[in-house]
């Protein structure tokens, strides 16, 4: 079991810890970006859920990755054109995996809100909040919420353009964001050191693209690598040996039990 840390300057802190984040919850087991996800994730001891949030069509934050509905839910099209009722009223659970249903895993499951999450989960895991945000409003709906359910030095949120990341710190400079560079260069010198100038402690480089000197510039520049992603528990114990302290996962109940 993964030891427990209180907030994220615990766990920047501890170096030789491996983190571990369940990516849209445990969602090789469970419908992904749900509670019963994020509730399997607490469950096997991750130590941050990731998730992501868009809106719907009166501006409240909802947790779904995809643009449309039409993958994970027995609705159509985009969150945005809905209202929450109507999206409520959608079963949450037809993606498992990789795999698309066309009956429903679970029963009850509908897409949660933002604000659900938070009272479900902000006192017992930190998190990776990824935003997709299409308005200034929705923005603010989420600092907002952030503040109220107290997440700082409990979570972050991660975005990936750079007027979404200065308009967060004109909202509220005490929020704190990890910036996600282009896929291709995250894991860049210049991305990273990027990221650090920018005040971030937590960075996400790609699997793929990183090498023995992305791990050694993430120590000399105090970053938290999270790498994005590995699924693999050998695979993961290798990167572990050769320095990685950090990964996203969608197999989060194979990846908690093993020593790094």
């Amino acid at each position: 079991m993964q030891k427990k840390y209180a907030n994220l300057t615990e766990l920047h802190k501890d170096r030789d810890h491996v983190i571990l984040t369940a990516h849209r919850g445990a969602s090789a087991d469970c419908p992904d970006n749900t509670l019963p996800a994020f509730e399997r994730a607490v469950a096997a001891g991750c130590d941050l859920i990731e998730f992501d949030l868009r809106a719907s069509s009166e501006g409240i934050p909802i947790v779904l990755h995809d643009a449309t509905l039409d993958r994970t839910t027995n609705g159509k099209g985009e969150p945005e054109k809905l209202t929450l009722a109507e999206i409520k009223r959608l079963n949450a659970s037809y993606a498992v995996g990789a795999e698309r249903f066309d009956e429903p895993r679970m029963e009850g499951v509908t897409v949660p809100t933002f604000e659900e999450v938070l009272a479900a989960f902000s006192r017992r895991t930190l998190m990776n909040i990824q935003i997709y945000a299409k308005s200034d409003d929705v923005l603010r709906e989420i600092c907002r919420l952030y503040r109220v359910y107290g997440m700082y030095d409990r979570g972050y949120l991660s975005i990936n353009n750079r007027e979404q990341f200065d308009r967060v710190r004109e909202l509220d400079a005490g929020i704190e964001i990890c910036f996600l560079p282009g896929w291709e260069n995250r894991s860049t010198p210049e991305a990273l050191r990027l990221c650090r100038e920018l005040g971030c402690r937590f960075v996400q480089p790609v699997r793929e693209t990183v090498t023995a000197g992305t791990v050694a510039l993430c120590r000399e520049l105090g970053l938290r690598e999270n790498l994005f992603f590995c699924d693999d528990p050998a695979e993961a114990v290798r990167l572990a040996r050769e320095g990685v302290r950090g990964f996203l996962t969608n197999r989060i109940t194979a990846m908690a039990p093993i020593r790094y």
